[in-house]
């Protein structure tokens, strides 16, 4: 996370940058009543002039409170992005301590994602109306129950309830942070206030290789209780917004509950149906049809649903009302697919073709860890200063597909100065994106819909990365296992490729050592083609379609903060 920005210079910047937001909403709202947004054209030209005249850090600044808040928030989403990919590279370690089979460690992995990215719409919906303490208090409980429960899980079943635990309080947790960020940070702020998130994400590999290498895996969920204790004492005190006044009842009948009920069991049956379709069972087999199907179709009933029948939908149609929107969240859910992808095939690349070690293929990873938090930073303030997120999106989706071409050399030349330069160019690209596009698709919403649309931008990316672990495993196996038919070598080897690398490195060298080494790298060939071509498409969706709008935004949210144990002059 940058600095946040400085003092202003003077009370009648302060009043300025009011009257210049003002101006802004009454412009781009649509659907407010002219006379609520009415300005003289005295203001206008005032405003405009002063608007030259002031650096653009001197508009809003955050008070004392604030500011607790946002770092905060930074810190606990640091701790669920941490999660998402902590047990990449302590897999093996795990699986074998307690005797695992090669699909339960891909579930391992993918509770975690599928019930992160289902619980996210419902979840911010039950906020707007029961306000945001509760709901990410409720949260932080149950990843941290969760949490506890892996810790001292038994076997691998415990495990994977602890994991899904996990994913319910770390959907509310990342969402919920992103939503209260539109409650308190006006618009334009807000790319320089995340980048947490994405340090996360990018050294969970190499903090999992490092604590398996000295100790016991169990200490990855060890790690998190200082950060969850801290975030427990100190989010109740801190947040203190509060929701419109109601009394119990209105706010039960409120919430869309029916909505919410199809929405959650449609997707958790489509992303199952994703996620073993072609590797635990054949697309054809009535495992794969049955379930996907129940999903697709519950998807399309839900959206009908929310658009016909329900009073209060938690997915609000506006949220797509132009082809701009439509492209943030494709391209949004495409970044999931491809980040999370590189991030957890990486490792993989270097357990089985390298024949690294836990901790070595963490500290192989370290240049795209770098690259990915840096470039966030550096984009997102200059989102900020210069009013322009569409340049950011895409440069980085340009960048981004040229670091996926780069894993195509991979399998041919995995010297290290091609993985470095690859994961530095990958991460640059992939941080470029990460702020720019999840501010995007709140610009492009109509007045009033941010928190909306952030909850959604959430949804729609952490759904990508569901589906880019499941539909990347079965590209994987896929085209693996056609190399192994043409070389006379059982299939098998690709159903359990994960669990194989132990078998493999294990080989006498010779001719069958080398044809399975053949086999993997045809695997990864296919996996970072498929990579390449989702990357190619997001970056002719974002130059073609996804247009630029002003960041300069009155902040609105039913939810006030209530600064009365704090200071209320700016610091």
């Amino acid at each position: 996370m940058s600095a946040l920005p400085p003092i202003p210079a003077s009370p009648t910047e302060s009043a300025t940058a009011s009257a210049t937001a003002s101006v802004s909403d009454y412009k781009r709202d649509s659907e407010g009543s002219t006379e609520k947004h009415q300005v003289s054209d005295t203001v206008v030209a005032t405003a405009a002039a002063d608007e030259a005249q002031s650096p653009p850090d001197a508009h809003w600044e955050p008070s004392r409170h604030e500011k607790a808040i946002i770092y905060t928030l930074a810190i606990t989403s640091l701790i669920v992005a941490l999660d998402a990919t902590i047990v990449i590279t302590p897999l093996s370690a795990i699986i074998q301590d307690l005797e695992g089979t090669a699909t339960q460690a891909f579930w391992i992995g993918t509770s975690y994602l599928l019930v992160n990215a289902v619980t996210m719409p419902v979840i911010c919906a039950v906020s707007d109306v029961f306000g945001r303490p509760i709901c990410l208090i409720f949260s932080l409980v149950a990843f941290t129950a969760g949490t506890v429960l892996c810790a001292i899980s038994k076997n691998v079943g415990m495990l994977l309830v602890g994991r899904s635990i996990q994913g319910i309080g770390g959907g509310g947790i990342h969402s919920l942070g992103l939503v209260i960020q539109t409650d308190i940070v006006p618009l334009r702020y807000r790319p320089k206030c995340l980048g947490f998130w994405a340090l996360g994400l990018a050294i969970g590999p190499i903090i999992g290789g490092a604590v398996v290498h000295g100790t016991t895996w169990r200490w990855i969920f060890y790690l998190m209780f200082p950060f969850l204790g801290f975030s427990l004492v100190t989010i109740p005190y801190l947040l203190t917004l509060k929701p419109r006044e109601a009394t119990f009842y209105e706010k039960l009948v409120r919430i869309d509950w029916i909505g919410s009920f199809i929405f959650t069991g449609s997707a958790t049956s489509f992303l199952i149906a994703v996620s073993w379709g072609g590797s635990q069972y054949e697309w054809n087999s009535i495992q794969t049809l049955v379930p996907l199907i129940i999903g697709f179709v519950g998807l399309f009933v839900t959206l009908v649903y929310e658009k016909l029948w329900a009073k209060q939908p938690f997915l609000r149609h506006s949220l797509y009302h132009n082809t701009s929107s439509i492209a943030a969240y494709l391209c949004g859910s495409i970044q999931g697919m491809v980040m999370y992808g590189f991030l957890y095939y990486g490792p993989f690349f270097f357990l089985s073709i390298k024949g690294f070690s836990p901790l070595d293929t963490g500290i192989a990873m370290l240049p795209a860890s770098l690259t990915v938090t840096s470039a966030g930073i550096v984009c997102g303030r200059l989102v900020t200063r210069y009013n322009n997120y569409r340049w950011a999106v895409c440069i980085g989706w340009f960048v981004a597909s040229i670091g996926a071409g780069m894993f195509l050399i991979w399998p041919h030349n995995d010297t290290a100065a091609v993985w470095v330069i690859t994961y530095l160019v990958i991460g640059m690209g992939q941080g470029a994106i990460l702020n720019a596009q999840n501010f995007a698709s709140q610009a492009m919403c109509k007045q009033g819909d941010e928190a909306a649309a952030a909850s959604m931008y959430a949804f729609v990316r952490q759904f990508g990365m569901a589906l880019g672990v499941g539909i990347g495993g079965t590209t994987f196996q896929n085209i693996m296992s056609i190399k192994l038919r043409w070389l006379g070598l059982p299939v098998e080897i690709a159903k359990q490729a994960e669990s194989y690398i132990s078998v493999l490195h294990k080989l006498p060298a010779g001719d069958y050592k080398d044809n399975v080494m053949e086999a993997y790298k045809y695997g990864f060939t296919g996996l970072y083609s498929f990579y390449l071509g989702i990357s190619v498409v997001a970056f002719v969706i974002s130059f073609f379609f996804m247009k630029n709008v002003d960041l300069t935004r009155r902040l609105e949210s039913e939810h006030r903060l209530d600064e009365s144990r704090w200071e209320k002059h700016r610091t």
